[in-house]
């Protein structure tokens, strides 16, 4: 079976039924195998970035209240952190970019200075201008200018595109059009365009009406609509529209575009992106105060950066399991998971040191994991042991529907799905503060020292403490017997990316 066939498989299925709950720790009298390792307290991670086209096809769930309050600043003046992304890119507030020098439809000559000004909520990592598709310069600190020889130009009409880029990859693009060595009164003004429904950013379902404005000093010859990036419709009279049934996309982020051109074949365009398939959940009349899973024993990683695997399979699995089947108590051969097994498969390279939430999600989804007495963990026998058809035979068995996305800011959502028993997972960069937390340590702020990134699962909260519990792979030497705390105020400072399986 070609598993990265597999993980291009089609959207994800829809949010599953919601159980209510009450993460303290498994407290049977449950024996620990002889294969569990001492913790060393090693404080390895392992999160390899996943690829930002999966994540945009990842579905979110969201909470009515978060919407209300957020929606309408997505993509405004006002910063708005979205986890949709591994390790970082959850900032999804576009930069403002704009060509201020050479005016637009100006004739030019020689050499002239391009001057671009850009913006953004967050900071401005490059300004990259082009002539015609082809790159002139990048910029990457204010005052972004560059100087452009027109000298071997042809003569008419030359487009002049600035892209300014943010710390989290989100990008703008201003285009003008300029003359060289054109007769006096030629048409080189470009049209103005702007997609006026739906709103930049806003969450869309179902058949939708894309619209647009647009006007020519001379006239607009037609609006030609794409969707990332591919031309569905074509309008030669205004007003220009066309039907698109979102039923076709992905679950996630796409882009719209409206490219408006004039006689003179002048062109100018407007970008938009929208949210395909966001669940707004119902969240219950009152949430407890706070809600602690019941979770399989701590266990450490050791040397090997599994930490995916360990919060992935072997935590959030584990538990998803245990309170699906209505268990009551952890057993390492019926709903404990292996470790061993998910990220032997899954690891970025023969070094043992990473692998990446999304592929974990998915091997869950199509292949699924084994039971920890199949496959016990250990770190000392490196991670090429791969597993036997009677082990992929019982994985079959613990596959998962699917998973979603969190806004790391929503609070509720992420309560609401602790409350129904469902863990959750976040990748985050830690620092020397959450590496040497010890019990009745809260993650409040970052340290000065900020390390790699690392995978651990959300197992409760408590509003008093005004934080949710995690628990961590490092044993149970570290932290509170292997759990800590985050600060409800300092997730969303996180840019941690936030999953649930369903």
């Amino acid at each position: 079976m070609n598993f990265k066939k597999l993980m291009r498989g089609v959207a994800m299925l829809c949010v599953g039924s919601i159980l209510w709950a009450s993460c303290k720790k498994e407290s049977d009298t449950m024996s620990v195998p002889s294969t569990q390792e001492t913790s060393t307290n090693l404080k390895q991670s392992g999160v390899a970035p996943d690829d930002p086209a999966l994540v945009a096809k990842v579905p979110m769930i969201t909470s009515a209240d978060y919407m209300a309050e957020k929606i309408t600043n997505y993509f405004s003046s006002q910063p708005l952190t979205e986890a949709r992304g591994s390790g970082g890119g959850k900032d999804r507030t576009t930069p403002q970019v704009n060509i201020t020098n050479p005016v637009n439809g100006a004739v030019v000559s020689g050499t002239v200075s391009v001057q671009v000004s850009a913006t953004d909520n967050v900071g401005i990592t490059a300004v990259v201008l082009k002539v015609d598709g082809n790159t002139i310069g990048t910029s990457t600190a204010a005052p972004y200018n560059f100087n452009w020889n027109t000298s071997g130009l042809s003569s008419g009409t030359h487009t002049l595109t600035a892209t300014a880029t943010d710390p989290a990859g989100n990008t703008k693009t201003h285009t003008i059009q300029v003359g060289y060595g054109t007769p006096a009164g030629s048409d080189i003004t470009p049209p103005s365009v702007i997609i006026t429904s739906p709103a930049n950013g806003a969450s869309v379902s179902s058949t939708i009406t894309v619209s647009a404005s647009a006007s020519d000093n001379v006239g607009v010859s037609s609006v030609t609509f794409a969707v990332n990036d591919a031309v569905l419709a074509n309008d030669a009279s205004a007003p220009y529209s066309f039907n698109l049934n979102t039923g076709t996309l992905s679950s996630g982020i796409h882009t719209i575009n409206a490219s408006a051109k004039d006689a003179a074949g002048n062109v100018n365009s407007s970008t938009i992106q929208v949210t395909v398939n966001t669940t707004v959940i119902t969240v219950p009349t009152t949430l407890p105060s706070t809600v602690q899973l019941v979770m399989p024993p701590v266990q450490s990683q050791g040397s090997e950066g599994s930490c995916v695997a360990f919060a992935v399979g072997y935590a959030a699995r584990s538990a998803e399991q245990y309170y699906r089947s209505g268990a009551t108590s952890y057993s390492y051969s019926s709903n404990i998971f292996s470790p061993e097994f998910l990220f032997n498969q899954i690891k970025t390279d023969a070094y043992c040191t990473s692998s990446s939430l999304l592929t974990a999600f998915d091997y869950l989804r199509y292949l699924g994991i084994c039971t920890w007495q199949s496959m016990p963990y250990s770190s000392s026998n490196g991670c090429s042991l791969m597993p036997t058809s009677t082990q992929n035979t019982e994985a079959a068995n613990f596959k998962i529907a699917s998973y979603s996305g969190i806004n790391s800011a929503d609070i509720t959502t992420i309560k609401t799905k602790l409350a129904a028993n469902h863990p959750l997972l976040i990748t985050f960069a830690y620092d020397q503060n959450f590496a040497n937390a010890t019990p009745g340590f809260i993650w409040k702020s970052y340290g000065s020292n900020i390390y790699q990134q690392h995978a651990v699962a959300i197992c409760g909260y408590d509003d008093a403490k005004h934080a949710v519990k995690i628990m961590n792979s490092w044993g149970t030497a570290w932290g509170e017997s292997g759990f800590t705390w985050i600060d409800y105020d300092f997730l969303p400072s996180l840019n941690a990316s936030v999953y649930v399986m369903n």
